[in-house]
């Protein structure tokens, strides 16, 4: 979950339209075949894609939803269980919130059932408000964080991923069906690599220039 979180807030200050942003959506895109069938825009609404392009990137694509669209987002939690619908919730840092615009008056009293219409991943919470990292966010549509107080107006529900308790970053030697996947993910972006299992020195070679492209060029 660390290296996810410090991929995402690798971001702040991406607009849509800038060089980060077109990164995000190409790191998206890399992820085939794509999600009902829908290559994503430079120009669409890009926070559910900026969650699933850090997941991607950092090789949690079971853990979570790979999805442009904040409802199937929302569907795929509530479909494994994972879905937390209590507006008063204080949430964990790493689960994922999301909001509806169209939250009544009496937020505090009600629990909101509203489409879901944006998204972001928790990075802090005191118990009384916590901070989301999110893209798309305000006019600027930018990558930016946004305090809100638990229980607050606007939300939606939540998202509990459940994060590998155990080594997270491959190195090389490593052997499974996780670096298959990871081998799938860099064939998908134009290399050619032996579907293996196996992190040898090519998948090593081709991971380094893939994280080159998508995740140092973001933070310079």
């Amino acid at each position: 979950m660390k290296r996810f979180l410090e991929t995402l807030t690798a971001w702040e200050g991406a607009v849509r339209g800038d060089a980060v942003h077109k990164r995000i959506v190409d790191a998206y895109n890399s992820y085939l075949p794509h999600p009902r069938g829908y290559r994503l825009t430079y120009s669409d609404d890009y926070c559910a894609a900026m969650v699933s392009a850090a997941a991607i990137l950092c090789g949690l694509t079971e853990v979570l939803p790979i999805e442009c669209s904040c409802g199937e987002q929302m569907r795929w939690y509530q479909a494994r269980g994972q879905w937390i619908e209590d507006d008063a919730h204080v949430p964990q840092i790493g689960e994922q919130v999301f909001y509806c615009w169209n939250d009544r008056k009496d937020y505090a009293l009600t629990d909101c059932t509203g489409a879901p219409n944006h998204t972001g991943i928790m990075t802090a919470c005191d118990g009384k408000t916590f901070t989301v990292f999110e893209g798309n966010k305000g006019k600027a549509h930018e990558c930016a964080y946004r305090i809100l107080p638990v229980n607050g107006r606007y939300i939606r529900g939540f998202g509990a991923p459940k994060y590998p308790a155990d080594k997270t970053v491959l190195t090389r030697g490593d052997k499974g069906a996780v670096v298959g996947k990871l081998q799938e993910l860099l064939n998908a972006c134009g290399y050619e690599l032996d579907v293996d299992n196996s992190f040898g020195p090519a998948t090593q070679r081709a991971w380094s220039e893939y994280l080159a492209a998508y995740i140092l060029k973001a933070v310079k």
